[in-house]
Formats: C-alpha cells, sequence, structure tokens
C-alpha cells in the first residue's frame, strides 16, 4: 500500500501544472561559414591585396615620373636667354641643319654622319649665343660632375691647339715679314741695276699681293694641319691620363 500511494504522488507530481507559462527557449544561429567560402574569401584577400601593392607600385612610379618631368621642363627654361627670341633663332637652326644634311646624302658616310650635327651646333651658337652658353655651361657641369678626367683632357687639348694656333699665327706674321722685306729687296736691287721705277708702275705691288697670298696659303694649311692634329692630341692625353 505504502509503495502505491508513492507511485501515485510521483505521478501526480509529473502531471501537476504550473502555475506561470513556460519560458519559450532562444534559439541562436551561428554563422558558420562553408570551406568553399573560406577559400573564396581567402582568393578574394590575396587578389585584394595583391591589386592593391600593384597600385601603389604604380603610383610610385608615376609621381617618379612627373617630379623628373619637372625637373626636366625647369632645366630647359632655365636654359633661355630672355633677352634672345627663340622663334627665329630655332627656325634657322633647323633649316641650317636640314640644308646641311640634303647637301651631304650623296658623300661619304663619314660626312653624312659629322657634319649635320656640326653645322647644328655651329647655326645654334651663332643664332642664339646666349642660349648656347647657357647649355654649354650646363654640359660642362655635368662633364665636371660625372667624367673629370674626360673634361681635363678636353680643355688641355683646347689649351694645346690654342697655344698651337698662336704659334702658328706668329709664324705666319714672321713669314710675311720676311717675305716683304725680301721682296723689298729684291726689287730695290733690281731698280738699282736697271734704273727702272718698279713702285712707280706697281710692279713691286703685285709682287706683295702675290707674297701675300702666299703667305694666307701656308697659314691656311697649318691651320687645317693643327685641326687634324688635335684628335690625336686628345687620345695622347687620355693615354697619359689613363
Amino acid at each position: 500500500m505504502a509503495a502505491e500511494a508513492g507511485a501515485w504522488t510521483s505521478s501526480s507530481d509529473q502531471t501537476k501544472l504550473f502555475i506561470y507559462p513556460t519560458p519559450i527557449p532562444e534559439l541562436i544561429l551561428l554563422d558558420t561559414p562553408s570551406a568553399l567560402e573560406k577559400q573564396i574569401g581567402m582568393v578574394r584577400r590575396e587578389i585584394t591585396g595583391y591589386y592593391t601593392g600593384v597600385h601603389s607600385k604604380a603610383q610610385g612610379i608615376i609621381d617618379r615620373w612627373i617630379s623628373v618631368e619637372e625637373k626636366v621642363e625647369t632645366r630647359i627654361k632655365s636654359f633661355r636667354d630672355p633677352t634672345e627670341p627663340l622663334n627665329p633663332g630655332l627656325l634657322y637652326t633647323g633649316i641650317s641643319a636640314l640644308t646641311t644634311s640634303v647637301l651631304t646624302r650623296s658623300r661619304g658616310l663619314p660626312t653624312r654622319i659629322l657634319l649635320p650635327p656640326t653645322a647644328l651646333i655651329g647655326a645654334f651658337a651663332y643664332f642664339l649665343p646666349g642660349t648656347a652658353s647657357r647649355v654649354g655651361a650646363y654640359g660642362r657641369e655635368l662633364e665636371d660632375r660625372y667624367v673629370p678626367r674626360f673634361g681635363d683632357i678636353r680643355r688641355t687639348s683646347i689649351a694645346h691647339s690654342g697655344i698651337a694656333w698662336e704659334r702658328a699665327k706668329e709664324s705666319a706674321a714672321v713669314g710675311r715679314d720676311s717675305v716683304n722685306k725680301g721682296v723689298k729687296s729684291i726689287v730695290e736691287s733690281i731698280e738699282q741695276g736697271t734704273g727702272l721705277n718698279l713702285k712707280a708702275m706697281g710692279w713691286g705691288q703685285e709682287v706683295k699681293k702675290e707674297a701675300q697670298s702666299v703667305v694666307d696659303v701656308i697659314q691656311k694649311d697649318t691651320k687645317e694641319v693643327i685641326e687634324s692634329k688635335s684628335p690625336s692630341s686628345d687620345s695622347e692625353d687620355s693615354k697619359r691620363l689613363v
């Protein structure tokens, strides 16, 4: 009987209703990505990082190029002499180089290669001397900064050429004076021997003109020899410096 009473009590406790309503349990949803989503996310992050790196490198290259352009533009503007108009000078310089190129197109290869740039530089220095001097000063600055040995060789060769040219001029002047004295002595001896007045006849002046032309030809040939030997002197100077 006691067992039956305990069983009834427990069953009655299980079927007993609560006074308050039973609360509804909360459902918590966990966002758990799948393996495919994880792979897609990783690939997307790698692509985004690679694109960001490439973009930053490209932007750095663009910025450096813009800075170089600004430096070049500033340097080119600094070459201009405000007292010289560029419009006719550059036009004449280009026409000179083009004309030289057209005239030398049927010549030898060295002439076609060397003469047009030489004409361009000469015309540029003639029509725009101030601008050419500024460009030359900048070229000498770069030469002293990067290739000082070549600058020393160039200055030494120019100094030697100038000294040789001055000596040639002095020799030509001395030769001209000696020729004039010789012509004068010959005319005077002929006048004394024959009694003719050659100076009044103008013969002496013609002889002097002929002698003067001979001296001029000798002076011109000497200048050409000096100019032809200047490259060899440059090579000798470079060998000595090396």
